[in-house]
């Protein structure tokens, strides 16, 4: 493979998204360090709203995506797009990405749980809507507020153009809807503390998996762009790039005709909304803010050269071809629609040691390793993701390590054996792992990764590892089983799949199987929190 000098060089922060990634491993030694001590005193607000600026109520019955889950999954409906977009479709989008579906009392404390999984519950991703033409609604940058079911306008006008310069493309220029995604670093890192980083792309990932399921059963094309001027878009949304951060910007049918005001040639002016002091006292983590700094993207020629760089990557997941092939029955059929799997999913917290159907495999296999339109895939069928699974019950296949290969649908066999304890050990000797009956261990080649994105790259991969998590989540959901995400010591579970995983990093880990308790499905909870004057 070719490499220019400023690849070489480490270009876009190589080095250290290579070093932030191996201080941030778990070991078996790592997680018996340290006191892991939690101030729940200092634990900050899981919502982001602001107290000034104009405000536009979404309505609390909305329309639903009629697309099933598995065909919006792989984005294989043949639905024609809405003339018009209509607030309806704009409430319905945002709430099934990032949505407040159960509310769960502790003690005098409330839970709100989304729609999509996040780490610890603590839902450190916030969304900005860019409005270029939906019905009754005027252009311009708005933040979604899922608890109260609110837009607060940040900017009036129309920015189409603006971004569409930042992520260098052009289709951006006539999408209806971009939708910008941001991490508030200190949610997760609270908890997560260095590691949390990881987490923004996980969290965030989850989030786009179900936008873009949701955007499609509306016959709206959508993709995801990690590339994009940094410093441009964090001064679009008026925030600073540390405490808050942009980490993705996804599309929403770009193909449309531009329609409304021309785009203004810079910002100006300051932002309308004035958002709420958080609570607590913040600790920053030099070792996240160095990261996250030297992967920015400075310009756009940057931006260019960056996505352009990753037509090296055409074919990644099918270097090399160890393992037996095993033949997989046809992939298990579901009715439910996309908005009732959304609905129904949650975090399975037990599973029974129960054997599912090999059909059901193939479904998950099919519809969570699918096309994905992402600015670091060279082509839809392209991934940065290599899945390994360790197959503890699947009526039919011998239980054993396995690879799946998504560009040809590969299924291969690397070895036979009873793995329940490994599994359970490598998922950070979780029962949760030892007793599904299935586990992905999302891998990535990230020194080529680093090699041919740089460190932004590092962004990429963790990225999609958060968006296969999240289709991980619905597919199961889909065929009738639970998931949940788990995290994992790291260099373990590599060398658990040698020789065929050697050089590889896991981005992601999900268990899957039979939940052991009933489960009960969430529902639409649309504007039922009223913030307090600030976060207390």
């Amino acid at each position: 493979m070719f490499l220019s000098p400023e690849h070489v060089s480490g270009k876009w922060g190589s080095d250290k998204a290579r070093r932030y990634h191996e201080a941030t491993k778990h070991s078996y030694a790592s997680v018996r360090v340290g006191s892991g001590y939690l101030d729940f005193s200092n634990k900050p607000y899981p919502f982001k709203y602001y107290i000034s600026g104009e405000k536009k109520q979404l309505p609390a019955e909305f329309e639903r995506p009629v697309g099933r889950a598995t065909d919006a999954l792989t984005c294989s409906l043949s639905i024609e797009a809405p003339k018009t977009l209509s607030i309806s479709h704009l409430a319905s989008l945002l709430y099934f990405t990032a949505g407040i579906s159960r509310v769960e009392r502790v003690g005098d404390h409330y839970i709100y749980f989304r729609v999509a999984p996040a780490t610890g519950a603590l839902y450190s991703t916030e969304l900005y809507p860019v409005i270029g033409w939906v019905e009754d609604v005027e252009a311009g940058v708005y933040h979604f507020d899922p608890g109260e079911f609110v837009l607060t306008r940040l900017r009036r006008g129309d920015f189409r153009r603006r971004i569409a310069e930042t992520i260098q493309d052009q289709g951006a220029a006539s999408a209806r809807l971009l939708v910008i995604l941001t991490a508030c670093g200190w949610r997760n890192a609270w908890k997560y503390r260095e590691r949390s980083y990881r987490h923004w792309f996980w969290d965030g990932g989850a989030m786009a998996a179900n936008l873009l399921a949701v955007a499609c059963s509306f016959g709206l094309d959508a993709k995801v762009h990690a590339g994009f001027v940094d410093d441009e878009v964090n001064s679009l949304l008026g925030v600073d790039g540390e405490d808050e951060a942009v980490f993705a910007v996804i599309t929403v049918d770009g193909r449309v005709e531009a329609a409304g005001a021309e785009a203004p040639e810079r910002v100006a002016g300051p932002i309308e909304g004035v958002p709420a002091a958080q609570r607590g006292r913040p600790v920053k983590y030099s070792l996240i803010s160095e990261t996250h700094a030297s992967t920015m993207l400075r310009s756009s020629d940057e931006v260019a050269s960056w996505k352009k760089s990753a037509a090296l990557l055409h074919g990644l997941d099918r270097d090399g071809n160890s393992g037996l092939p095993v033949q997989a029955p046809q992939p298990a059929t579901t009715e439910k629609r996309i908005w009732e799997v959304i609905l129904e999913r949650g975090s399975t917290r037990k599973f029974a040691r129960r054997s599912i159907g090999a059909s059901q495999l193939s479904a998950i296999l099919r519809y969570s390793f699918g096309p994905l339109r992402a600015d670091f895939l060279p082509d839809t069928r392209d991934t940065l993701i290599r899945p390994y699974l360790i197959v503890n019950a699947v009526e039919g296949m011998p239980s054993g390590c396995y690879r799946y290969i998504p560009s040809t649908g590969e299924l291969r066999l690397l070895r036979k054996g009873q793995f329940r304890e490994a599994a359970g050990y490598l998922c950070l000797e979780q029962a949760l792992g030892r007793d599904a009956s299935i586990v992905f261990f999302n891998m990535a080649d990230l020194d080529k990764v680093l090699n041919v994105l740089g460190g932004r790259g590092y962004r990429a991969a963790q990225l999609e590892g958060g968006i296969r998590l999240g289709r991980l989540y619905l597919s199961a959901y889909s065929v009738g089983l639970g998931a949940t995400g788990l995290t994992f010591y790291d260099d373990d579970c590599v060398e658990f799949f040698s020789p065929s995983s050697d050089g590889l990093e896991v981005m992601t880990v999900v268990a899957i199987g039979y939940p052991s308790y009933t489960t009960r499905p969430g529902s639409i909870k649309a504007g039922i929190l009223k913030h307090p004057a600030k976060a207390l």
